[in-house]
């Protein structure tokens, strides 16, 4: 039986991988990024699935490779693997690591819209309003700079991290937030409804630590946290200083020692918060007049 040219097509491409063996596939696959090597892995049970004598798929074995030869290790101590995370899963974990940061998600009504991802600009002093960013930290260390610009004496800001959740899922904005988004303040006793479901949103990813919200006020310079269940208040710091108009702020976290640490116009102000741990992203609430730009650095010595 004779297989037309169409037929042919089909079997040559299948036929000249089935020639080929696993080392050089990794290696070729290895040039993919995440998405690809994820699309790779469905294609068939070769590339998806281990083999007999193998511990990870084609796919993920590429993934391996390239995440650890591309990695310095300040990234991989950021990126330490979870225990039900597969290698692919890990490589887009770093793929939004060595992306620029910006603010992802835009909570409120006092917010113009955006002409850059990366700042935000708010407006009145009727309500406070919510930007946080996509990137999840799960470990080592990360350091933020926050660039007020203001015509406020003070201007009413929080700058900090919170667990990476939905403010908005299953949370209305006026009967739940009432108006006012400004998650270091939602405990049982202010928001119960939004305490509730933003506690409901926990994941084994968060750790021990109960210290799920925690900001620095530009107004104050004191340290606000909440565990999104008993109201905790704000806390004076070694080092506590208000911001006085414009200026810029360093936020460091620091996941190995469990600690937040404060910087202002790059001088460091000291460590504002201890006992931290789990996963964590960037948020910033603005109250008052204010444009907000973030943008990831290096920490002064």
């Amino acid at each position: 039986m004779q297989h037309s040219d169409n037929e042919r097509a089909r079997l040559l491409p299948s036929a000249a991988l089935d020639v080929l063996g696993n080392d050089l596939l990794v290696r070729c696959a290895s040039y993919l990024d995440a998405d690809g090597m994820a699309q790779l892995g469905r294609t068939s049970a070769r590339f998806g699935i281990p083999h007999a004598g193998q511990q990870r798929s084609l796919a993920n074995e590429a993934a391996r490779q390239q995440f650890r030869e591309s990695t310095t290790d300040e990234e991989r101590s950021r990126l330490p693997k979870y225990d039900d995370e597969s290698d692919v899963g890990l490589l887009r974990a770093l793929d939004q690591l060595w992306r620029p940061l910006c603010f992802d998600e835009l909570v409120g009504y006092g917010f113009r819209p955006q002409e850059h991802p990366a700042s935000v600009t708010h407006i009145g002093h009727t309500t406070w309003s919510t930007a946080v960013s996509g990137h999840v930290m799960r470990g080592g260390r990360h350091f933020v700079e926050f660039v007020i610009d203001t015509a406020e004496r003070r201007p009413a800001a929080q700058l900090g991290i919170m667990r990476p959740v939905s403010l908005t899922d299953g949370i209305g904005m006026v009967t739940d937030w009432e108006w006012n988004v400004d998650p270091v303040f939602a405990s049982s006793s202010i928001k119960p409804a939004v305490s509730e479901k933003l506690r409901s949103q926990r994941t084994a990813k968060w750790g021990e630590s109960n210290f799920h919200c925690c900001s620095y006020s530009c107004y104050t310079g004191r340290c606000f946290c909440t565990d999104w269940d008993n109201e905790r208040g704000s806390s004076d710091w070694q080092g506590c200083e208000e911001l006085e108009g414009s200026g810029t702020i360093g936020l460091l976290l620091d996941l190995d020692e469990g600690t937040l640490s404060v910087f202002k116009d790059g001088r460091r102000l000291g460590v504002m918060k201890g006992g931290l741990g789990g996963e964590y992203c960037w948020f910033v609430t603005g109250g008052s007049p204010c444009t907000i730009s973030i943008t990831k650095g290096r920490a002064h010595n």
